[in-house]
């Protein structure tokens, strides 16, 4: 299995993935139009791209301009692959791979952040606590963005804490929402 990197940099490079059919990496069209969506916020930004799988919302981030990507995998060989992907891409330095369940690893990070992507496995729904985490932790800088990729069936909240829906968009089954760190308290 492999994804291309669509934009920035590192245009066209794949990315690779030994993994099996459990992985659901996003798709590149779905990719495309979240960076779109996202442009010029990118440049410079700390991200967060937790549920990593291959990696390639971070890299794809990496390549467009962002100055730093962590990286949350459980799954051993996924974190490997980014490891990989990471030299191969000559971007070691500017990402750092964790393992470990992101529930449990989100509340040991100790950086801020101004992007996030999160796209858990479809048949989980994580997104009451994960989001309310964001909207509440201290782990967002002020007017922080957090990517939500989740089944189109699943409607999240419009509001978490200081988190509230920005944008609301459909690509067949997937659903991406997008939440931006207003500071009200809700």
């Amino acid at each position: 299995m492999s994804a291309r990197i669509s934009g920035g940099k590192q245009r066209g490079h794949r990315i690779r993935s030994g993994r099996g059919s459990g992985l659901r990496p996003t798709s590149e069209k779905v990719r495309a139009a979240i960076f779109s969506i996202l442009g010029p916020d990118l440049e410079g930004a700390r991200v967060l791209d937790c549920y990593a799988g291959t990696g390639a919302l971070g890299l794809e981030a990496l390549s467009r301009g962002a100055a730093s990507a962590d990286f949350i995998e459980a799954d051993d060989r996924g974190c490997r692959d980014i490891r990989q992907a990471l030299r191969e891409l000559g971007m070691e330095e500017h990402g750092r791979v964790y393992k470990g369940k992101v529930e449990r690893t989100v509340g040991r990070m100790t950086g801020r952040y101004d992007i996030v992507f999160a796209d858990p496995p479809y048949d989980d729904d994580p997104w009451d606590e994960l989001l309310t985490r964001f909207g509440y932790d201290g782990l967002l800088n002020e007017g922080a963005t957090v990517v939500a990729e989740h089944r189109n069936k699943r409607v999240l909240n419009d509001r978490y804490g200081r988190l509230g829906v920005s944008s609301r968009r459909k690509y067949g089954d997937t659903a991406v929402t997008f939440f931006r760190w207003d500071g009200k308290d809700g």
